[in-house]
């Protein structure tokens, strides 16, 4: 710990807020970091949508009717 302190003393004023700032960063950070719960990330995963096989069949009837129209030539 005395060799950062030693470190920090060398920097000119300026340098040592840039520390200062990015320290106060570091610090708000790791106060909104939550810790992982395997629990949540289950529910949450579980509770992602998925398509049925009737959604499909509409983009697929959909790409059938892409497919089909006809550019003008300018």
């Amino acid at each position: 710990m005395n060799d950062i302190l030693e470190k920090y003393n060398q920097l000119s004023p300026d340098y040592q807020k840039q520390v200062n700032d990015f320290l106060d960063f570091i610090l708000d950070k790791s106060k909104d970091d939550k810790s992982f719960e395997m629990k949540n990330w289950k529910n949450k995963i579980l509770n992602i949508s998925t398509w049925t096989d009737e959604d499909i069949k509409s983009f697929d009837e959909v790409q059938q009717h892409f497919n089909q129209w006809k550019v003008k030539e300018w």
